[in-house]
């Protein structure tokens, strides 16, 4: 009964277990197309509260480290359901988080890391080549490509307000289309969270 009522939910959410990437993983793990539904949604709640902590750390270094942690939870999140360019842009973030988490500043990490873009681009829409998920995904890769030139640069302003006006509005179209409640909810907090930012240091400089 309680099952039932989860799975009536997420139907009325729009997060049908009838996903084929749900049903592949059912069968390959024996388990309920329903648990695969949950655990997926339970992946990006998760990454969600650790991206949404990221944007309150004080050093680049430890911004980086949290949002590849999130990446992680959120490429599990994606791959269940079956959003392969999120899931590959998510391993891409975690590759990110890693090199940029060092504060020397070497050309190549920027084009190692653009380069995993482009790859995961490519192999998005090998398992997908259907037009409209194309630019489903094209949207946010255009947005992490140019992010990755700030996050590299390490200008925290530039980098809050390139996620407010560019990275999180390209997510919440990609996360609405493939139905990631946890990447909705976070693009939106991330926003919030770098205006918070923004304006906190804004007040720092006029007390001074």
């Amino acid at each position: 009964m309680f099952l039932e009522a989860i799975e009536n939910f997420l139907k009325v959410l729009g997060l049908s277990s009838d996903n084929q990437m749900v049903q592949f993983f059912s069968k390959s793990f024996s388990v309920s197309p329903l648990t695969v539904m949950i655990i997926a949604q339970a992946s990006g709640i998760v990454g969600l509260f650790i991206v949404v902590a990221s944007f309150q750390c004080k050093n680049n270094r430890k911004f980086f480290l949290a949002q590849g942690t999130g990446s992680a939870f959120f490429f599990l999140n994606f791959i269940l359901i079956g959003a392969f360019g999120g899931a590959f842009f998510n391993l891409a973030n975690l590759l990110r988080g890693l090199l940029f988490s060092k504060n020397a500043r070497k050309t190549w990490k920027l084009v190692v890391v653009n380069a995993a873009y482009v790859l995961c681009f490519g192999l998005s829409v090998y398992l997908n080549p259907n037009p409209w998920q194309i630019f489903v995904v094209a949207v946010p890769c255009a947005s992490l490509l140019a992010m990755s030139v700030f996050m590299w640069f390490g200008n925290d302003k530039k980098i809050r307000i390139f996620q407010i006006s560019a990275v999180s509005p390209t997510w919440i179209f990609h996360n609405i289309i493939n139905l990631s409640v946890g990447g909705i909810v976070c693009e939106c907090f991330n926003m919030v969270s770098s205006a918070i930012y923004l304006i906190r240091n804004r007040n720092k400089k006029d007390k001074k």
